[in-house]
């Protein structure tokens, strides 16, 4: 299920993203295919349209970490809207440090990225503009986190 999501959002077969998702998180951030899909994202659209990121993580970021504290006890939430925001759009102009995602993100249980990231991904479906491209350079940063460790 996760891969007909992940390959909405990205806008690729979902055999493709089972295939990586099939890798381990190391394998992901070498692989061919996947580098270059993150280069084909818009980064100037992805600045241009940060606020309304900002604006759709500060309303939606509460509920999500509720949800993560109580199903499976993670408490304090790493980040802000502020952040994730900013992260999203260094971490993909960097892609050298992408991998660095999957050890910041050690503790959060891989179950917990398959159930969840749909719903992080659909926080964004109220942006006035730009909800497209966040979409899919958020399903592209977290697909790693999916993957096997």
């Amino acid at each position: 299920m996760l891969d007909q999501t992940l390959a909405h959002y990205i806008g690729v077969p979902p055999a493709k993203i089972a295939r990586l998702l099939a890798l381990t998180q190391q394998q992901i951030y070498s692989d061919a295919e996947y580098k270059s899909w993150l280069a084909q994202l818009d980064s100037a659209a992805l600045y241009a349209t940060l606020p309304h990121a900002r604006q759709a993580y500060e309303t939606h970021l509460p509920h999500f970490a509720q949800i993560l504290e109580e199903k499976y006890h993670l408490s304090r939430t790493p980040m802000s809207a502020f952040t994730l925001g900013n992260w999203l759009v260094g971490f993909l102009e960097y892609h050298d440090k992408l991998i660095d995602l999957s050890k910041m993100h050690g503790r959060l249980p891989r179950q917990a990225v398959i159930e969840m990231l749909p719903d992080m991904i659909g926080m964004l479906d109220d942006m006035p503009q730009g909800r497209a491209d966040w979409q899919r350079a958020l399903a592209l940063m977290a697909l790693p986190l999916a993957a096997v460790r």
